[in-house]
C-alpha cells in the first residue's frame, strides 16, 4: 500500500512539473526543413556498410510491446526492416526518420501511465528517451513506413 501511494505521488509530481503539451507542438509540414545548425541524425550519419536500430518499447496499464526497426546503408541504398518486412527507403521515408529523431530529442516530461521508450543506437552511441506525454506517439509515423 505504501508503494502504491508513493507511486501515485511520484506520477502526480511528474504531471505537475510538466508544461502543457499538445499535438500542435509537433505539427507537421509537408516539407521538413531544418535551417539551424545541429548535429546530424543517425540516418544522416550512416556510412556505407553501417546500420543503426530504433527500439520502441511501449508499456502501459494493460499492454507491453517491443519492436525494433533496423536501418542499413548498403552501397548507398538505405533499407529498413521490421519483423519480416524490409523496405528500400525513399527520400520522403528518410525525411520521416530525420523528423522523428529531431522531435524525439525535444520530448518534454509527461504524466501519462503509458510510457513509450525509444532507444536509437549504432556502433558508436546510444540515445534513449521515454515519452510519457500520451500525445506524441512518434512510432506511428515510423511504422507507417512499412
Amino acid at each position: 500500500m505504501i508503494f502504491k501511494n508513493h507511486l501515485w505521488l511520484f506520477l502526480f509530481s511528474i504531471f505537475i512539473l510538466t508544461t502543457s503539451f499538445s499535438k500542435e507542438d509537433f505539427k507537421r509540414t509537408e516539407n521538413y526543413t531544418y535551417t539551424t545548425k545541429r548535429l546530424p541524425t543517425m540516418v544522416e550519419s550512416l556510412q556505407h556498410g553501417e546500420h543503426y536500430t530504433i527500439q520502441i518499447t511501449s508499456i502501459g496499464c494493460f499492454h507491453g510491446k517491443r519492436q525494433t526497426i533496423t536501418v542499413l546503408n548498403k552501397e548507398g541504398i538505405l533499407t529498413a526492416s521490421l519483423n519480416n518486412k524490409r523496405k528500400i527507403l525513399s527520400p520522403s521515408n528518410v525525411n520521416e526518420l530525420i523528423h522523428f529523431e529531431l522531435q524525439l530529442r525535444e520530448i518534454p516530461l509527461g504524466g501519462c501511465t503509458t510510457i513509450d521508450t525509444y532507444s536509437i543506437s549504432n556502433d558508436y552511441e546510444t540515445f534513449t528517451i521515454s515519452d510519457g506525454t500520451c500525445s506524441w506517439q512518434g512510432y506511428k509515423s515510423l511504422l507507417a513506413i512499412f
